[in-house]
């Protein structure tokens, strides 16, 4: 598990989808809106894509999943956005009694 948490910044190309990211041996580390980090493996396949995350204490996850992708790159990146946006909203939400 320490190697999959030893992590790089992620290169330009995936900057895009992961703000902030950082990227392991399988393994996304991204950055909370209400601080600390989250780490990720996403997934996605011609017709659906899931995000999730979970704490590094492993307190909370989330998992997002949809059943559509686009196959145009501003839709696809909106898509994401939203979709990341879920995940940062429910680790962050300490109101939650999950």
């Amino acid at each position: 598990m320490a190697e999959m948490q030893d992590t790089v910044s992620v290169d330009k190309r995936l900057e895009a989808f992961w703000p902030g990211g950082r990227y392991g041996l399988g393994l996304v580390n991204r950055p909370l809106t209400c601080g600390g980090s989250y780490w990720s493996h996403e997934g996605g396949e011609a017709g659906y894509i899931t995000l999730n995350g979970a704490t590094d204490d492993g307190s909370r996850t989330v998992t997002v999943s949809m059943s559509t992708s686009f196959n145009d790159l501003d839709e696809t990146l909106r898509q994401h956005k939203a979709s990341s946006d879920l995940v940062d909203h429910e680790l962050c939400d300490t109101s939650s009694n999950r």
